[in-house]
């Protein structure tokens, strides 16, 4: 795979401050700085200006969003090419009137990145805050004993002041494969997918378990394909709420497929000229793939393209 992908949420600022996270002086200075920077979300949505004809992050200062609830967790999310702390915190829908406004909307991630109406930097950052936030959460009790946990290590953990248990963010590992064989790949269609959409078929990886092995039992217990021979591709965070799409190419045994209705409406196998026309907008039979944003679009464009036609 040549070249990088243009996907979404893969460009999460480099500079993310690990080894200042457990400095609670510094982390107070930094919140109590009005050059700092602060990313609300109110529920899953983040607030978005739309004050100028480019939409950006409605950024404010951590104290400000803070006056409004000193109750919420904050997480550091990294340092700007400004040396500014950039801090993301999630606000109940009782505050929706303090933040939104004419020029600020709460906007649907997802919908930010199908529209590609952000800097690349600035939707990792968002993908970054979501998955970070919805973890603080859903996980604000102990799995131990039970008892209220508190955010530490700037939002990368969570302790347990009674079992002193220690817990930590979960990325769920997912893959989503191509699967080949000769000049054709297997797509699938979910059964919440509109008629002829397809994609890349895709599964959680289970513990004890490899990317390959994952690859080879997702496809069979789908389609009843046999896979051989797994290679990786790329990946993608995927801020739904927290899971790393990791996209593999294999190549398959057999060719009969079975679709196991429980699992897929349906499943194909189509010719890379089909694809290309998916790709172009312009098949024949309607037959649509998933936006350009995701890694099973451009995984499909970039190896098709490198194809001769």
């Amino acid at each position: 795979m040549t070249g990088r992908p243009a996907m979404g949420f893969i460009d999460a600022p480099a500079n993310r401050a690990a080894g200042l996270r457990g400095d609670k002086d510094w982390l107070e200075r930094q919140l109590a700085d009005p050059e700092s920077k602060m990313i609300v979300f109110v529920g899953d949505r983040p607030s978005i200006s739309v004050s100028t004809p480019s939409l950006a992050i409605d950024f404010r200062e951590p104290q400000a969003v803070l006056n409004l609830n000193r109750e919420v967790d904050c997480v550091l999310l990294h340092i700007d090419d400004n040396g500014r702390a950039v801090f993301a915190t999630q606000l109940d829908g009782r505050f929706h009137d303090q933040i939104v406004g004419d020029d600020v909307k709460l906007i649907d991630l997802r919908s930010l990145a199908m529209q590609a109406v952000l800097p690349p930097a600035d939707l990792g950052a968002l993908a970054q805050a979501r998955s970070l936030l919805s973890w603080h959460q859903f996980h604000s009790f102990c799995s131990n004993c039970g008892k209220k946990t508190v955010c530490a290590d700037a939002g990368y953990r969570r302790d347990c002041p009674v079992c002193e248990r220690q817990h930590f963010p979960r990325v769920d590992p997912v893959v989503i494969m191509l699967i080949q064989h000769d000049d054709k790949f297997l797509m699938g269609r979910g059964h919440n997918f509109e008629e002829n959409h397809f994609s890349a078929l895709a599964g959680f990886l289970e513990p004890g378990e490899t990317i390959e092995a994952a690859t080879r039992r997702e496809t069979f217990e789908e389609t009843g394909i046999r896979v051989g021979d797994v290679s990786y591709l790329v990946s993608q965070p995927w801020p739904f709420p927290s899971t790393l799409m990791i996209g593999v190419i294999g190549q398959a045994l057999t060719t009969n497929i079975t679709a196991d209705p429980e699992e897929i409406a349906e499943a194909r196998w189509f010719s890379f000229s089909e694809i290309r026309q998916m790709l172009a907008n312009n098949h024949p039979g309607g037959t649509s793939l998933p936006p350009p944003m995701s890694i099973a679009y451009q995984m499909l464009q970039s190896y098709v393209s490198n194809q001769p036609t």
